[in-house]
């Protein structure tokens, strides 16, 4: 009797019991050779054998070999054949049960499923046919280290990015009904796996490309509409001359300035939302709309803030604000203002000294019944109002150090050129040289109201 990796069946191994045994290739080798007389062999005899035997078993293995290297070979059309097939598809309900069919046309098998999810607890089954085979506990095995056997196979879904579930074959087809998992069949699911993987994360990396587009759109129309709620033209107001910068560190800004005529007065307004972003932007867009829905109708602007601070109490979270500050702006140079939680409102002197109004109450939205007081001015001929936001006066420098009112005020005293858009300019540069250059960390707004020298 001769064996080499095969087996033989148990009645030749009975029937050669007590036979003379010579191993082939070594006390170890895989194959041997079983003799009833061995004493009637002489060495000549034994060294063809042997020969004969080792050529036996190198047929064997090139045919084996052979055969791995054709298997192979198929393996990796049909995964090419695959991926080839279910290019395009971004449904991922579709693209598993496209997936399930395949596994089935290449395995036989009569059970298939395809869970999905970022953990056992929350994975769902997305496609699939046969009776599912796996409880929780067992989709939680299959999850951490896979579950191997005769009649079924559950491989975990690993990316770059985490898990992504799992795959699972069972019940192989046969002539006789079922057959257990061979070793090229649990290595070619392990390489489907690898397809399903790579399938479902191109998917999933596609969709958070297609939303991040879409985000980006909607922010680029939320920027456009807010710029717009700017003044795209300064109304004209005798005596007076406006100018303005603005900037945003995001697409959309939590700070917002306006300009408008109400009563033969000129209303301007900055407003800074605490944060950044489409919701410091929403709130900032709210402010404005309320002056100017209600500045026409209320006189005194202490009574608008508080009606402003009322709704913004009620309508936004406990962590959200507004600083404000508001000036109305009479035809002979008459000024009340209010600052809700704001910065200093600046008002430049012929000679160069500069005046503050302060804060009088709390920013907008923090205390429903917070109240506010109006501050009185007058604006001479020649004489600068600045309303600013803290983007300009919290620029820092390499050394983290801000730019600061006493320095805003320190440039403002100095202009070389007293108008508008003169001390707009000057200001931007003196930030601009402050930071060496570099971009802003928080929205920044300036505006200026210029009285006119001669009318």
């Amino acid at each position: 009797m001769a064996r080499w990796p095969r087996t033989v069946s148990p009645q030749v191994e009975d029937a050669t019991e007590g036979w003379s045994e010579i191993p082939f290739g070594g006390d170890d080798a895989e194959w041997c050779l079983r003799l009833l007389h061995l004493e009637r062999l002489d060495e000549s005899t034994l060294g063809a054998t042997r020969l004969g035997l080792s050529a036996l078993h190198l047929r064997e293995e090139l045919k084996r070999t052979r055969f791995d290297e054709r298997f192979h070979l198929w393996e990796l059309e049909a995964i090419r054949s695959i991926a080839t097939s279910i290019g395009g598809i971004l449904d991922t309900s579709v693209l598993a049960e496209e997936l399930i069919s395949h596994l089935a046309a290449l395995l036989g098998v009569r059970s298939a499923h395809l869970y999905l999810g970022e953990s056992p607890g929350a994975a769902e089954r997305v496609g699939g046919f046969g009776p599912p085979r796996l409880s929780n506990n067992d989709l939680e095995r299959a999850w951490q280290h896979g579950i191997y056997s005769d009649e079924l196979v559950a491989l975990p879904l690993q990316s770059d990015s985490g898990p992504l579930g799992v795959l699972v074959a069972a019940d192989k087809e046969a002539r006789a009904g079922t057959e257990p998992f061979a070793a090229n069949d649990v290595r070619l699911l392990e390489l489907f796996a690898v397809q399903v993987t790579v399938a479902m994360e191109y998917v999933r990396l596609t969709h958070e490309s297609l939303e991040r587009e879409r985000l980006k759109n909607e922010l680029e129309m939320a920027a456009v509409i807010q710029s717009h709620l700017h003044p795209q033209r300064f109304p004209d107001f005798s005596g007076f001359r406006l100018a303005s910068r603005s900037s945003s560190s995001r697409q959309v800004a939590g700070d917002t300035y306006d300009v408008l005529l109400r009563d033969d007065s000129l209303i301007a307004t900055v407003t800074d939302v605490s944060g950044k972003g489409v919701g410091a932007g929403m709130i900032a867009s709210g402010v404005h709309a309320g002056v100017r829905l209600m500045a026409g109708g209320v006189s005194d602007l202490s009574e608008l803030a508080a009606l402003i601070n009322r709704y913004l109490a009620g309508a936004t979270a406990d962590n959200r604000f507004a600083t404000f500050a508001m000036a109305r702006i009479s035809p002979d140079g008459a000024v009340r203002a209010v600052n809700a939680g704001h910065l200093p409102v600046l008002i430049r002197r012929c000679d160069g000294s500069v005046e503050e109004i302060a804060s009088s109450g709390l920013p907008l939205g923090i205390l429903e019944a917070a109240r506010y007081s109006e501050s009185t001015a007058r604006m001479e001929r020649g004489d600068l109002l600045l309303l600013y936001t803290d983007g300009i006066t919290e620029a820092e420098d390499p050394d983290d150090e801000e730019f600061g009112v006493a320095r805003l005020v320190d440039i403002v005293t100095s202009l070389t050129e007293v108008t508008a858009d003169g001390a707009c300019s000057e200001i931007l540069a003196a930030v601009n040289e402050h930071t060496r250059g570099e971009p802003l960390h928080d929205d920044a707004t300036l505006l200026v109201v210029e009285r006119l020298a001669e009318a």
